[in-house]
């Protein structure tokens, strides 16, 4: 075996997580951290097919020279076969090329991963049932800042190009940074020194092409690094720009309300009204009725800048120093355009299916009050509350400005041959601006129409008369919000961890670190919640010239009596309306002239005018959290097995700040069903609070042949709550008939798991693999987002914020396998395959219950395949991948306070290229090419909530390699 390549081979089993220091028994993160070790690609091209077989001895299989996909899979199985612990791996094809454009994307192809995506990107990664807040995920061993609300990390904000592999760790270690209890995800850039050293490049000219909109958009990279003969000194530079066009349609229920509501029966041809203790009411038990159906077109211009670099130094063959940075900036430029019916009770004379599902109703217009005016005189409140049928159009901008940074510092030194010490501090920080309005105007209809939940195709319809909801004569002012609000995230860490071989003893060696992490998270907010509601009640006419009609009669697909289009409107005029003193001087929400005339000059002193955004202290978040750790592990093995045991303590502390501002008053809009709301003065309020976790953990690794090992895992885990959902800020909103409330809750406990792992993996060469493995874990104090009705000021709230309480168990097996044919030679043995299928089951305990339903745990798919075959032969590199998972809860209680759940999702991509060249590459990728669309629903499957189009992307270009 070549030098190169055993240097290449131990290098990747420092990174997989097995030998750090020595053949065998290291920590991963100690590796990955500073992202010292980094092996680069071509490590895995085999010039020279000898390794090193588990007991140390030269393994002499048959030689295979591998390259691209072959190489990236026989890097990610040495990754999973050296490691001390249970990982999974993605390496890149080659220098600045992921396999997919999406780090997400190419990590849903591992075993027990999943996606959610957001604008038909990858954004969010579930592991084994486990969704976003319950993984935590490093770049180079480090937590990096995020603009989320909460520590989810977004892996849409990252290029791929940069990325040189990426390892999901689902057993832990000591060493490992807690906070994951689904699984620890350390995502690994480039490295000067680990490459093959003089100068290199590497640039991607490309474009994005979305068939939704029709549009191509540049898709740019490049990877620039040098590194001295000596390899004592290296630098490295990549970069990326990307610009993307999007759109995504909607055909949704904002709902389902459980309940007796009231309704209107026609009895003997007279409209009456009935109550839920009437006997001739329509269902027995609670009936489930729409709380509006919407269609919607919402597009999306996305512009990422990501730039990456790193500085090495390595003045001995004992000291190295690694300075690293990362920068990405990720703005969203979005317009959302809505037309959307609420419904409110009573409904009239609505049918109902075996579940008490509403499949129809009729909503009352004027013209049906004005012909019964004894039912009206009966029931006042259906005009004063404004429950007749309305239609609104909305357009919503949607904004997302931001940018996030990591800056880091690695020093590993070696003071003896059997002493190794590394200090690792780093920075980061990310900042989110979301400039955004909310502008609604609508009509109330003179007819009534009508709601079917079966309007064709499966599809929810209304019975629209399209002269009269896009007549613009008709259309009246309604609510207006805009809002400025900002997201600030910091953070420090500082490691130091130590390594002790042992010579001539079972115990290999002995690992002992300390580390100090503070990070602190603050989201204000500013809006013009005070006076959002100016216009509410459909009373105040809106200038001719305002209103512009917007066509869609091709939303998802047309037909299905969508309307054909809606009234947009350009923000910055609209505003301007609204603003002018004549149009506040407009009586509406039942104001008197003079009352009217008081209003507008009271609005108008306000900072910023009536609808200036000012900062509404009740929204502030600011949560500060420091974390202590210490630990010791301790590696053991011989010839056959390893294995290694520990602790890690943690001292959390959390300081959450805010402001109380009480509710002074609750109004009914006049002519709607709106609640505004009026504040007292704000005072500033802090909660603070600390715990300590003890997390031991255990691995050990048998090979029972040279190719056959057995692992086995124990360890206990935490997931903290994230930062702002410890806020201490509440908010009020809503409607008549379903007032909301939200906020923080600082008193919320860390998520506890304690897990157990089995597995068995076969090695048939350095590509090929089949491994099956069980886990189990037993969960407490489960952290959720509930909507639970919830008594205030003398009313029933669907009040929403995480809450603890859930206690379970998450338990199932994993099986994957890849298998290339190149044995065969010729055509044939281009060709292989890579596929895995996931099955996770789960009980769940909750504190509190609903009659009609249960429910697990959010994000979990019962079942999750994945499968791909590829070709890679004769400058040619295919790859065609199907990715599915069954349907899964998305949130117990959303809205109405009901479950939402989401269907069973398959989607079909592909990658194509061809070297033209040995330096010159032409490329294809597609991703959802068969254009699936997304359903959800609520509690049943009859219960219609969602169907959603994000349709196909498209990425191509050329590769250039110097």
């Amino acid at each position: 075996m070549s030098t190169s390549l055993k240097l290449c081979l131990l290098l990747g089993s420092v990174l997989s997580g097995a030998p750090a220091f020595a053949q065998t028994g290291s920590a991963p993160i100690l590796a990955a951290r500073g992202a010292q070790n980094q092996t680069p690609p071509s490590a895995a091209v085999g010039q020279d097919s000898a390794a090193s077989a588990p007991d140390g001895t030269t393994d002499t299989r048959d030689e295979i020279v591998v390259t691209g996909i072959r190489a990236s899979l026989s890097s990610s199985a040495q990754v999973k076969r050296e490691a001390n612990q249970i990982v999974d791996s993605i390496s890149a094809v080659d220098v600045g090329k992921f396999p997919d454009a999406n780090i997400a994307e190419s990590l849903q192809r591992i075993t027990g991963v999943a996606i959610d995506r957001s604008g038909g990107e990858g954004q969010f990664i579930t592991v084994r049932g486990l969704g976003p807040e319950f993984n935590t995920v490093l770049v180079n061993g480090r937590v990096m800042a995020t603009d989320n609300a909460g520590r989810e990390f977004s892996f849409d904000v990252l290029s791929s190009n940069m990325i040189q592999r990426t390892d999901v760790f689902k057993s832990s270690v000591p060493e490992l940074q807690e906070g994951g209890i689904g699984a620890t995800v350390n995502i690994v850039t480039a490295r000067p020194l680990k490459g093959p050293g003089g100068f290199q490049a590497a640039a991607q000219i490309g474009g994005i092409y979305d068939r939704s909109r029709k549009n191509v958009s540049p898709d740019l990279a490049a990877t620039v690094s040098y590194a001295n003969p000596d390899k004592t000194f290296g630098v490295l530079l990549a970069g990326s720009y990307t610009k993307r066009k999007s759109q995504t349609d909607t055909i949704a229920i904002d709902g389902w309300i459980n309940g007796r509501p009231n309704i209107v029966q026609s009895i003997g041809g007279v409209p009456t009204m009935i109550t839920g203790s009437d006997p001739r009411y329509p269902v027995t038990g609670n009936a489930n009725l729409p709380q509006s159906l919407y269609y919607q077109r919402a597009q999306e211009e996305r512009e990422r800048i990501n730039v990456s670099g790193a500085v090495q130094f390595k003045p001995s063959d004992t000291l190295e120093i690694t300075v690293d940075g990362i920068y990405s900036r990720f703005n969203i430029s979005g317009v959302t355009r809505r037309l959307d019916n609420f419904m409110a009770a009573p409904y009239f004379q609505p049918t109902f299916d075996g579940t008490n599902t509403a499949t129809s109703l009729t909503m009352l217009g004027r013209d049906f009050i004005a012909q019964n005016p004894q039912f009206l005189a009966a029931n006042p409140d259906l005009t004063n509350n404004g429950v007749n049928a309305k239609v609104d159009h909305v357009y919503n901008t949607t904004n997302r400005k931001s940018d996030s940074y990591q800056i880091g510092a690695n020093l590993k030194w070696n003071p003896a041959d059997n002493i190794e010490l590394r200090f690792d501090a780093s920075t980061t920080g990310a900042n989110r601006r979301s400039p955004n309005a909310y502008l609604v105007y609508g009509a109330l209809l003179p007819y009534n129409y009508d709601f079917k939940l079966d309007g064709g195709n499966g599809i929810p319809s209304i019975s629209y008369d399209n002269n009269i909801i896009n007549n613009a004569d008709l259309m009246r002012l309604h609510y207006m919000g805009i809002d400025a609000n900002r997201s600030r995230d910091r953070g420090s860490e500082y490691h130091f961890d130590t390594k002790f071989d042992v010579d001539d003893s079972i115990l290999r060696n002995v690992m002992v670190g300390l580390s100090y992490t503070e990070r602190r998270k603050i989201n204000r907010s500013f809006n013009n919640s005070d006076t959002s509601c100016t216009y509410c009640g459909y009373q105040v006419p809106i200038a001719q010239g305002l209103l512009k009609p917007y066509q869609w009669s091709d939303l998802l697909g047309g037909g299905q009596n969508i309307p054909p289009s809606m009234f947009e409107v350009d923000p910055q005029a609209f505003l301007a309306y609204l603003n002018d003193p004549a149009t506040l001087a407009i009586p509406s929400n039942g104001r008197t002239p003079a009352q009217q005339a008081a209003f507008a000059a009271q609005v108008q002193a306000l900072d910023g005018g009536p609808f200036g955004v000012r900062e509404q202290l009740r929204g502030t978040v600011n949560v500060r959290e420091r974390l202590t750790a210490g630990y010791i592990s301790m590696q053991f093995g011989n010839d056959r097995w390893t294995g290694n045991a520990g602790v890690r303590v943690i001292r959390t502390q959390v300081l959450s700040s805010g402001f109380d501002t009480p509710v002074t008053s609750i109004n009914n809009t006049p002519g709607d069903d709106t609640l505004q709301y009026t504040y007292g003065p704000a005072t500033a309020i802090a909660v603070r609070s600390s715990y300590v976790n003890a997390l031991p953990s255990a691995n050990i690794k048998y090979s029972l042949t040279e190719k056959l090992i057995a692992r086995a895992a124990f360890s206990q885990t935490i997931t903290r709550p994230t930062l702002t959902d410890l806020g201490v800020n509440n908010d009020y909103g809503g409607r008549i008939a379903v007032p909301l409330s939200s906020g923080g809750n600082p008193n919320l406990l860390p998520f506890r798991s304690t897990n157990y792992d089995l597995s068995l993996e076969w090695y048939l060469s350095r590509v090929s693999y089949i491994s099956v493995g069980g886990f189990y874990k037993d969960l407490s104090d489960f952290l959720e987002l509930q909507t639970l009705p919830v008594s205030r000021f003398g009313r029933t709230y669907q009040d929403t914020r995480t809450r603890n309480g859930q206690t379970g168990t998450i338990k199932g097996i994993e099986v994957g396998a890849q298998y290339s044919l190149d044995a065969l030679g010729g055509f044939v043995g281009g060709f292989g395959v890579t596929g895995n299928y996931t099955y996770v089951a789960s009980s769940a305990k909750r504190d509190q219950t609903l009659s009609d339903f249960s429910c697990g745990y959010n994000g979990l798919s019962p079942h999750s395949a994945n499968g791909s075959v590829f070709y890679e032969k004769y400058g040619i590199s295919a790859r065609v991948s199907y990715n599915w998972r069954s349907d899964y809860l998305r949130n117990c209680r959303d809205s109405q306070s009901r479950p939402r759940n989401r269907s069973s999702y398959g989607q079909l991509d592909f990658n194509l290229s061809y070297d033209l060249t040995p330096n010159f590459q032409v490329y294809l990728q597609g991703v959802n090419v068969t254009n699936t669309l997304i359903d959800e629903w609520s509690a049943i499957e009859e219960r219609y909530l969602l169907q959603q189009e994000t349709g196909a992307r498209y990425n191509f270009g050329v590769r250039i390699k110097l």
